[in-house]
């Protein structure tokens, strides 16, 4: 009888490769990355291959062009532009009282179907994820409740096998510092690691997802890895 199977749903950073570095402890991990037309993909891809290469794990890359040709997102949207968020450097965390720009509608609810049908052909028992306690106050697709309703779906969501895969969420209770020093503890390689927006060649350093980056390492007492452009 082999190791347990896991579906790891991974971005490239830091949250996901810390969720599936917990979950390579326990299971044999296959990595999903989806290309939903996002303007970082290409880097995020790259940060993929190098995490899959170290943990000598499957990857498999999908390519969803649908969420992007809805448009409203800056994350997708060309002609809308990333928002700086420097007001996030003096801030513990942002609580955004209306939707904010970077918003994809439904992605993870997107994404977790897809990883899930490919958990019931993989018969894995699990799909780890990077959700979190500080991404959700901003996005609510990220929180704990999420997960608990998703995974409640699941059970009259799978045909194939009687048990369905369950979404495990290791860092959703956490913030940002807590996850990077999380990393550190657990050998996560967050030196290999996407989170800019952007794809440029370095990471901006000011858009929303950087500055957390910059936060949280800031925060943990951890050597922040990354060359920032700012």
């Amino acid at each position: 009888m082999g190791m347990k199977r896991a579906v790891c749903v991974c971005s490239g950073g830091i949250d996901s490769t810390v969720a599936a570095t917990i979950a390579k402890q326990e299971y044999e991990v296959y990595l999903l990355h989806v290309n939903y037309g996002q303007k970082a993909w290409q880097r995020e891809r790259d940060a993929v291959l190098r995490i899959s290469r170290l943990f000598d794990a499957e990857v498999k890359f999908v390519e969803l062009p649908f969420l992007k040709e809805l448009g409203v997102s800056a994350l997708t949207d060309a002609a809308l532009e990333v928002p700086q968020r420097l007001d996030l450097l003096s801030a513990e965390a942002a609580t955004a009282a209306e939707t904010p720009p970077t918003w994809v509608p439904c992605r993870n609810l997107v994404l977790l179907s897809l990883a899930s049908a490919y958990a019931e052909v993989l018969r894995a028992s699990a799909i780890f994820t990077g959700f979190n306690a500080e991404e959700a106050e901003s996005y609510p697709d990220n929180s704990e409740d999420f997960v608990k309703r998703f995974n409640s779906t699941l059970e009259s969501a799978v045909a194939s096998f009687s048990k369905p895969p369950a979404v495990v969420a290791p860092l959703v209770k956490l913030l940002k510092p807590q996850i990077v020093r999380l990393g550190v503890e657990v050998g996560a390689p967050l030196e290999l690691t996407w989170s800019c927006y952007l794809g440029g060649e370095r990471h901006c350093g000011v858009c929303e997802s950087c500055v957390r980056r910059k936060n949280a390492f800031k925060a943990a007492g951890v050597e922040d890895p990354t060359d920032y452009e700012r």
